[in-house]
Formats: structure tokens, sequence, C-alpha cells
């Protein structure tokens, strides 16, 4: 599936970006909490565990092998945990071996956000309305209750309405939300970011949206110097986490 991070994710998986992108500079990123001894035995039970011990946020991106080196022989799946070399290094595709992906996860690719080396963020597809609580609970057996639940009804390919679910947890500094796709419901999305992945986001948007919609310079005439351009918008601001 296509990963929807605002038309980020989406440029890194077609290989729109062209080159490397160096990620800005920044604090090393933080952490979320420790939880305590009882919530961690709880978190054992979460399918997304045996994900997220391998790509740990807040930690260096693991050295990885390449993703043609562990593909399966029809090209359709991992054997090993690995990462697609192309792309730029801000969004990396980590593939992920099926005894280690959760049921509901929708292929075998993570979308892992990186600044510098550190994995700031990660996006798991998933089956959307059809295994969106199976993704909840998984994520709820990490995070605890979510602090924003909603049914949205959303119409699927054949026009039949469907109920979705859209929910979100904090464990500052990061913040989770799993929801569907508007233009397929069956499809969907748990988003895991501390804010430094929020803030690469946004950038990487305005840069997008820079290269969509290039200034047009107004040609000089009659010797007279080319009028002044007008100044450049601020870049994109995160949104604020913890809400939508």
């Amino acid at each position: 599936m296509k990963f929807p991070v605002a038309g980020l994710a989406l440029a890194g998986l077609l290989g729109a970006a062209a080159g490397a992108i160096a990620a800005p500079a920044s604090a090393p990123a933080a952490k979320p909490a420790p939880a305590p001894a009882k919530a961690q035995a709880k978190a054992e039970n979460s399918a997304l565990s045996p994900l997220l011990a391998m790509l740990e946020i807040g930690n260096p991106l693991p050295a990885l092998p390449d993703c043609a080196d562990k593909r399966t022989p029809d090209g359709r799946d991992v054997t090993g945990f690995c990462v697609e070399l192309k792309g730029d290094g801000l969004m990396r595709q980590v593939g992920v071996p099926r005894a280690q992906r959760p049921s509901f996860m929708d292929g075998p690719f993570v979308l892992a956000f990186v600044d510098r080396n550190a994995l700031v963020g990660l996006v798991v597809p998933t089956a959307g309305a059809n295994s969106q609580q199976a993704a909840a609970d998984s994520v709820s057996a990490l995070y605890g209750k979510p602090f924003r639940q909603e049914q949205v009804d959303m119409p699927d390919k054949a026009g039949k309405s469907i109920k979705t679910l859209h929910a979100g947890w904090m464990h500052k500094p990061l913040t989770v939300e799993l929801y569907a796709m508007p233009e397929d419901p069956n499809t969907g999305t748990i988003e895991m970011l501390l804010p430094q992945a929020r803030v690469l986001m946004a950038d990487k948007d305005a840069e997008v949206d820079k290269q969509l919609n290039p200034a047009s310079a107004p040609a000089a005439k009659g010797g007279k110097a080319a009028a002044s351009k007008p100044a450049p918008k601020p870049a994109a601001k995160p949104e604020k986490p913890g809400s939508w």
C-alpha cells in the first residue's frame, strides 16, 4: 500500500526524490520514557512488540542488509529485517519478516523516518477497517487507553458506508495515531512519531510544495531590472502533537 504521510511518504516510496537529501542537524532524538514493570509485561502481549524490539524509536536505526539480498524467490516478501537502499536519507523502507510483523500489517514494509542516524518515527501500514480493532488493541497494550477515539463513516470503493476507527495515544514525547484511508477505508496506517519526525515532515512538505509550485521569475524588459521577488512563505509548521 502507499503510505499517506502528508504526501511525503508516497514521494519516498515511489522514489520521487532524486538523490540523497541530508536531514537537518538537530538535537539527539528524545526517547519515550521507559514504562513501569507492569506496563512492560502488558506490552509483551502487543503484536507490535517484535517489530519495535528491532526498530526502537529514539535509538539509532540498526545496520540492516539490503532488501535485495533478503527477498523471497517470488519477490513479494522478505526473509529478514532489511532496508531498501534507494530513496533519500529522511525516509527509509524497512522490510519486516513475517514472524516479526503483526497480522494486521499490510505488506512486508514499514516506513522509517531518520534524523541523521536516529530513528524518529515509523509508519506501519494496516488493513484499515478490516483490522482496526486488532491494531488499536496492540497500540493500547503498549501505551494504554487512547487520549481520543472516534468512529468515522467512510464509503468503500463500492460506495458502501464503513465505520472506521480514528484514535490517538500519547507516550511523551511519542505520539501515535491510527486511522483508515479516506480513498480506501480497507487500508490504513499507524503513525508513531517523535517531534523531530513532525518537523522533518513539515520541512519536506514545504520542499515538495516548492518543487510543484515554482515561483516564476519576471523577465527584465528594456534593460530594466527584474521586479523583486516576493518574500518566501515561511516553512510549514509541524502539527501540534497529540491532537487532530
